[in-house]
Parts: structure tokens; C-alpha cells; sequence
């Protein structure tokens, strides 16, 4: 057996107690979440991008290559608390492209529009929507204006993906919810 002893003066004793003391409450500060951010929980998304307007919001639609035409329309609208299919789909077009609204219902955000001026089906009214929660994107697409058109993510969709979407809601008579252009 082996014993070991050390005689500690209360001073040292007292600046290792004061040590310990301090490790055990930072690591209890870290483990606690942040409360000083009510919703920073919810601003996690794909693009994490912080935009304080319209010329932002544009900006941010130009590095994917859009057009778009002056001016733009800022409105105020309500994320769903309980979600239907069409919402449902909705969210599936924020997933793939790194979104996802689930965190946001019945928050109220700010929807930016504008129209798309050089979209490649000519035929088509064609709107970017952006959605801004206190100052963050988190979603948005780019859709035709009719109600059975075709909707995607901010991405351009090749020609060939675009031409079989467009087909497809044409034959569709019997349409009723928003055709989704999947990412690649």
C-alpha cells in the first residue's frame, strides 16, 4: 500500500477551492442554453444568410443567376401552425435546398417577391419569393404565378428538367397543387 500526504495551508486550499468552484460553474454555464436569444434556434438554416432589405434580398437572388424586376414587393405573412399536403410539399422544395420550415410555424415572417424577368420558359409569369425571419433567409422559391403551375428552389433547373416539368402540368387537366422541380 502505498500513501501519500500533503500538508496544504488554508490559502492553498482556499485557491483550489475557488478553482474547482469555477470549473464546476463555467462547465454548468456552458451546458445551459442561451437565453438571451429567444428564437436562435429557429435561424438555422441552409444559407444562414443575414439581409437587412430588398437590396439584399436581390442580391442574394442574383448569385443564382436571376433577373429581376423593380420593384419588389415586401408583405408580412404567417408560417401555418398546422400544415396541410400542399404545405407539406411547400417544405419538402425548403428541404432540398437546405431549409426547413417546421421551426417557424405560426411565426410571422417577412415574404420579399419580385418577378423573374429572365426566365427560361418565356410563356410563364414566374415570381422569386424570399422568406425572412428577423433578418435571416430561411426559404423561399421560384414558382409560376398560376395556381397549377410548377414551383423549385432557388436554383436554375437545366432545360431538360424544366421541359418534362412543363409537359407534365400541361397534360395534367385535372391539376390542383403546385408540380415541385426536384434539386440536383
Amino acid at each position: 500500500m502505498f500513501v501519500v500526504s500533503a500538508k496544504l495551508s488554508p490559502v492553498k486550499l482556499l485557491a483550489i477551492s475557488a478553482a474547482v468552484c469555477t470549473l464546476v460553474l463555467g462547465g454548468v454555464y456552458l451546458a445551459l442554453p442561451d437565453k438571451s436569444v429567444e428564437d436562435a434556434s429557429l435561424i438555422e438554416s441552409g444559407a444562414n444568410l443575414r439581409v437587412s432589405g430588398e437590396a439584399d434580398v436581390r442580391s442574394y437572388l442574383s448569385t443564382f443567376g436571376w433577373e429581376l424586376s423593380s420593384p419588389g414587393e415586401e408583405t408580412q405573412v404567417t408560417i401555418p401552425e398546422e400544415w396541410n399536403a400542399t404545405f407539406e410539399s411547400y417544405n419538402t422544395v425548403q428541404k432540398l435546398q437546405g431549409f426547413d420550415l417546421r421551426k417557424f410555424r405560426g411565426k410571422e415572417v417577412t415574404r420579399f417577391s419580385f418577378e423573374v424577368t429572365n426566365y427560361p420558359d418565356p410563356n410563364e409569369t414566374v415570381l422569386a419569393n424570399v422568406l425572412v425571419y428577423k433578418g435571416k433567409v430561411i426559404g423561399g422559391d421560384i414558382s409560376t404565378a398560376r395556381a397549377d403551375g410548377y414551383m423549385h428552389g432557388f436554383a436554375k433547373p437545366d432545360a431538360e428538367t424544366l421541359s418534362n416539368v412543363i409537359q407534365s402540368v400541361e397534360t395534367e387537366a385535372s391539376a390542383s397543387e403546385t408540380e415541385v422541380i426536384p434539386e440536383k
